[in-house]
């Protein structure tokens, strides 16, 4: 066991030179490894796979067929879908000072009560504005904030109130209670 000191060193933890000396022990009584067999001292040849051209006539053919297929499944999904959405029971346009102008599309009441609706705006400088209902001529109830950046601004909001107790719509620039937009 003198032997195994030498490659080891005396640097070891306690302990560490008997746990290796038990395995060295071991090591000696199990013996050599069995000797591979003959069979095993080549390797097999990996396996050759038949690659099958694909002719140059037929390409444009498949991307051809692949882009009408993908345009008959958008066409399905289309009609399917019911197309753009659903109708607006009611559209409110809004006006502002210059060129700025909204459209407030209204639909249908969802289960929870509240009435989806869709904001397109344009000509607002880029900033976070907010859609109010209005009472009297006065701010009354929020319907949501959204920000708006250069050309046209699509936003989904919704209304959880009762519509008939409102006489307007006003859209107002975020911490600011004077309207841009009005009904």
């Amino acid at each position: 066991m003198s032997d195994l000191r030498e490659i080891v060193g005396d640097d070891l933890e306690p302990g560490e030179l008997e746990r290796l000396e038990r395995v060295h022990a071991l090591l000696e009584r199990a013996g050599p490894p069995p000797e591979l067999s003959p069979a095993m001292a080549v390797a097999p040849e990996p396996p050759t796979a038949r690659i099958v051209p694909f002719p140059r006539r037929y390409r444009y053919t498949a991307f051809a067929a692949a882009a009408v297929a993908a345009l008959a499944l958008f066409g399905l999904g289309y009609v399917v879908g019911g197309g753009g959405g659903p109708d607006p029971l009611q559209t409110v346009a809004m006006s502002g000072p210059g060129p700025a102008s909204a459209q407030l599309d209204l639909f249908e009441k969802d289960a929870a009560g509240n009435w989806p609706m869709e904001l397109r705006v344009s000509g607002l400088p880029a900033g976070t504005y907010e859609l109010w209902l209005t009472r009297d001529g006065k701010l009354a109830e929020p319907c949501g904030s959204f920000a708006v950046a250069d050309g046209e601004t699509r936003v989904p909001l919704n209304a959880p109130y009762k519509l008939r107790s409102f006489d307007g719509w006003v859209v107002v620039p975020s911490g600011n209670r004077e309207p841009v937009l009005t009904t």
